[in-house]
């Protein structure tokens, strides 16, 4: 892009990297697809109750549709990854950045495209196979130009992208930078007329509001615990909140202190790579906590804590109680390295290993405080933070059976090996969503970039710029082996009540 570039924002709850990226993608089930597909050069519609991209009616305009190509092999259509971008302005209530400076001096000022044009509603930004004026019908937003390019806006297979890469312009300021938001990225199949002066760029971007609404329709229910976006620097209970959430997590070690300090976003920047929201911490939207982040980090905390209610004892439990909430309370106990022995009765072992725990993680002071080895709301409380992270096996065992290591990976491996070691590696983070070409038993970069964004989800390097960084070696081996134990671990277990599933499982493996 030009010197003037523009500001490219992408919704922070689930966009993979673009321009400059902001955030993950949506799951692939909350993504929007949709087809053109209809005969002729133009036609008059007129949708009763039908609405844009962004919710608002959509008036009766002259629409292209999708003709024959023609010897030149226009058009046609192509499936897009589209992602959103906006220009900043002065007085803003916001920024990404958090201040205009910021935004500015990381973007440029977002007076035009790469072309010379202004930036207008309707430019997209292409790869540069893409030449300035090809025309694109976009379903739901319209025909669109190119006028834009960015380092970030590839072709399939580059930067791990499975589709090229368009960015759209959503506006200038507030209004702008939400509708980027809530766009988010959609992959989209697209018409592409190439550069014809006989078709005209329309496209309507509406408010805020609208945008927002549709926004909460793609992505789900809207986040129930946080309602608004946090930023660096923002003091509040909210703040407060998403640092007990990221402890909770196991992505946050420092004292809730209310205040989005540095090691605030370096932990949201962890949880958004692991949940993949973004690459690296130098993604744009990195450590911005906005709606896709919200919302993944709730539904996160709502997986994790189903899963610690069905190993724990929902009621209070004291000495001499017995039953099967015991057991879970043993075991849980057990789990944490407590000296505990399963039996289902609450004898004097519990009492004293449940008054260690008390001790240890500040619920009681001394044995003579009000509950002090008994199993209260209180107690319930911290052992379920404490438990989050940790493995349970079956629900119905009262013993731990052990994960036992698997070993499929004996050398180090790097850019530039091939070979069927690469291959099985290839599958291994195309199954965990690393990585989103066909596996081929060559390590090229795109391989390199899925064992990097590996790595940090892993927590196993800072940044891309550490020496280990897309390097498998010995650490990354452990990780791996880890997930795929547990991953044979879980499938053992339910192979005693469905042998199928053993058996399918297998075949996987190999």
């Amino acid at each position: 892009m030009k010197t003037q570039k523009l500001l490219y924002v992408l919704m922070s709850a689930g966009i993979a990297a673009t321009m400059i990226p902001f955030g993950a993608a949506l799951a692939a089930n909350n993504e929007t697809q949709q087809t053109v597909s209809a005969q002729g050069s133009t036609q008059q519609t007129q949708q009763q109750g039908a609405t844009d991209a962004f919710g608002a009616p959509i008036d009766p305009v002259a629409q292209p549709v999708v003709a024959q190509p023609d010897a030149s092999g226009f058009p046609y259509e192509q499936t897009f990854i589209i992602s959103a971008y906006y220009s900043p302005l002065a007085g803003q209530k916001k920024y990404v950045t958090g201040s205009y400076d910021g935004d500015i001096r990381l973007n440029g000022n977002g007076v035009h495209g790469a072309d010379g044009l202004d930036v207008h509603p309707g430019m997209i930004a292409a790869p540069k196979n893409y030449p300035f004026g090809t025309k694109m019908n976009i379903p739901g937003v319209g025909t669109v130009g190119v006028h834009d390019r960015g380092g970030a806006i590839v072709n399939a297979g580059q930067r791990n992208q499975s589709y090229d890469r368009l960015d759209l312009w959503m506006g200038s300021g507030d209004a702008g930078l939400e509708r980027a938001l809530h766009w988010g990225r959609r992959t989209v199949q697209v018409t592409v007329y190439g550069v014809d002066p006989n078709v005209q760029e329309n496209v309507n971007l509406e408010g805020f509001s609208a945008a927002e609404s549709v926004a909460e329709t793609v992505t789900g229910q809207a986040p129930k615990v946080f309602v608004q976006d946090l930023n660096l620097g923002n003091t509040n209970d909210d703040v407060k909140k998403l640092q007990d959430s990221l402890k909770q997590l196991g992505y946050y070690s420092a004292n809730s202190t209310g205040t989005f300090d540095d090691a605030t976003r370096q932990a949201l920047i962890k949880f958004q790579i692991a949940a993949g929201l973004v690459d690296s911490e130098n993604d744009f939207g990195a450590g911005y906590f906005g709606p896709q982040t919200r919302k993944s980090l709730e539904d996160a905390l709502n997986q994790k804590q189903t899963q610690i209610n069905d190993h724990l004892p929902q009621t209070p439990l004291s000495k001499d109680d017995q039953g099967d909430d015991v057991k879970k309370l043993q075991v849980g106990l057990q789990k944490l390295g407590y000296d505990v022995q399963v039996t289902g009765i609450y004898d004097d072992q519990t009492v004293n290993a449940i008054l260690k725990f008390q001790k240890d993680h500040n619920v009681v002071s001394s044995d003579s405080d009000f509950g002090a080895g008994v199993f209260g709301p209180k107690t319930m409380q911290v052992l379920a933070l404490n438990l989050v992270g940790v493995s349970f096996d079956d629900a119905n065992a009262a013993q731990e059976t052990s994960v036992q290591p698997v070993i499929v990976f004996t050398q180090d491996l790097k850019l530039g090996d091939s070979g069927a070691d690469v291959t099985r590696l290839q599958q291994e983070l195309q199954r965990m969503n690393y990585l989103g070409i066909a596996p081929s038993g060559y390590y090229g970069d795109v391989t390199q970039h899925a064992v990097m964004k590996f790595q940090e989800a892993q927590g196993l390097i800072q940044s891309e710029n550490d020496p280990a960084a897309g390097y498998f070696g010995s650490g990354t081996r452990a990780s791996i082996h880890a997930i795929i134990g547990e991953r044979q671990h879980v499938n053992d277990l339910m192979s005693q009540k469905n042998p199928l599933a053993k058996k399918e499982e297998d075949v996987a493996l190999k």
